[in-house]
């Protein structure tokens, strides 16, 4: 098996309804990081913690990466993350660029 790094950046919002194999771990992975705690019914403790929207921006990073690796491990094994990179954009946003192996 070949294994391949992908990159999953949360400002991709679309799904692909078609993504097969290695394109639906990183989607995988793209919902995972989109997804805050609470949204998903019967699965409650899924996603992003929402109080890290109104936490100032260095200790917000430094949670969003926990849960982001927390995340993949228990929800997308066949995912290894490689690095996790935030980065706060012009509007005040924290992007997340999550380099995963498949």
């Amino acid at each position: 098996m070949m294994w391949m790094l992908m990159t999953v950046k949360n400002a991709n919002r679309g799904i692909d309804w078609g993504a097969a194999r290695n394109a639906r771990i990183a989607q995988n992975v793209l919902n995972l990081i989109n997804t805050y705690r609470y949204e998903v019914a019967y699965n409650r403790t899924l996603g992003i913690d929402p109080a890290l929207i109104d936490r100032p921006s260095p200790a917000a990073i430094a949670q969003l990466k926990v849960d982001i690796a927390d995340l993949v491990a228990r929800y997308e094994p066949r995912a290894t993350l490689k690095t996790i990179h935030c980065a706060v954009n012009s509007s005040g946003n924290i992007e997340t660029e999550v380099v995963i192996e498949v």
